[in-house]
């Protein structure tokens, strides 16, 4: 999942297939890879490249423009460097995040599944008549 959403904030229109290609190379699950791109979508994307340019201005030292215009990514080609400085970084930032909790979030998925199988056995093992009740019978 982690590989996914690092390629998720890459500026390409082949993440999925570089997360894809990424998780076989590593022997890592390749849906969850496809899946953690998603994390970019037409309603998260906006903020993703603010992010990205703000912490580009950040680790380049220079100072963000203030943008009057409402079109923020028609400023933003006018100041590429900020932005292309934070890609990177901010990848790994959302990978270093996304990969703890998805360990916790799978490790309680799986638990809780573990639980409901075992309760069904038991209300179904409580169902059966015994054995021996059968041949005294």
């Amino acid at each position: 999942m982690s590989i996914g959403a690092f390629f998720a904030l890459m500026p390409l229109p082949v993440q999925m297939i570089a997360a894809a290609l990424t998780a076989f190379f590593f022997k890592a699950n390749i849906p969850a890879a496809i899946a953690g791109t998603w994390v970019s979508n037409p309603f998260t994307f906006p903020f993703c490249v603010y992010f990205q340019y703000r912490l580009g201005c950040f680790l380049s030292g220079s100072e963000p423009m203030h943008i009057k215009d409402p079109d923020f990514f028609s400023s933003l080609s006018s100041a590429p460097m900020p932005f292309l400085v934070g890609i990177v970084p901010a990848g790994l930032i959302l990978a270093a995040v996304t990969y703890p909790v998805t360990l916790v979030l799978w490790e309680w998925i799986t638990r809780s599944i573990h639980a409901a199988k075992s309760r069904r056995f038991t209300a179904r093992e409580a169902k059966k008549p015994c054995a021996k009740e059968n041949e005294s019978a």
